[in-house]
């Protein structure tokens, strides 16, 4: 073991879902395949944090919907659409 000290790298976040939320945001109110995951509780569960913001580049809680759909070959597709919040 050995001690080597250095800066604390700076943390990251994956650019992808902040990429995917703005492409949302330029087509509101249309549904985008945004992923496919191993099984139906991910997606679901990948689709509840959209909609309910726990998903930071899905913020704020609410401007977005998401769905999760069952494939074919048992994976599952996670869909998503940016209603704004403005809309009423």
């Amino acid at each position: 073991m050995h001690a080597r000290f250095e800066p604390l790298p700076a943390p990251t976040r994956s650019q992808e879902a902040y990429d995917t939320a703005q492409a949302l945001r330029e087509h509101p109110d249309e549904w985008a395949h945004i992923e496919t995951l191993g099984n139906l509780n991910r997606a679901t569960n990948l689709a509840y944090r959209i909609r309910t913001g726990r998903h930071s580049a899905f913020r704020p809680a609410g401007a977005f919907d998401a769905t999760a759909r069952l494939a074919d070959d048992g994976t599952a597709n996670v869909y998503a659409c940016y209603i704004s919040t403005t809309r009423q």
